[in-house]
């Protein structure tokens, strides 16, 4: 295991879904980086120690 602290992430959907759309926060996880995040396909995930994206919020990905 890590030395490092845990932090929340919001994982989001990256794509359009049935019935939500791109941004749309549906599980948040405590997660100290160990490892490889495993998300379903068309998924993503940001750190939010903050706690900015409950479930249910929107995330807006930053352009780059």
């Amino acid at each position: 295991m890590s030395d490092t602290t845990a932090t929340v992430y919001a994982i989001y959907y990256s794509v359009q879904t049935g019935s939500h759309a791109p941004g749309y926060v549906w599980n948040n996880i405590l997660w100290n980086g160990d490892g490889s995040l495993s998300l379903p396909e068309g998924s993503a995930s940001v750190a939010d120690p903050d706690r900015k994206y409950p479930i249910g919020s929107a995330y807006t990905a930053p352009t780059a």
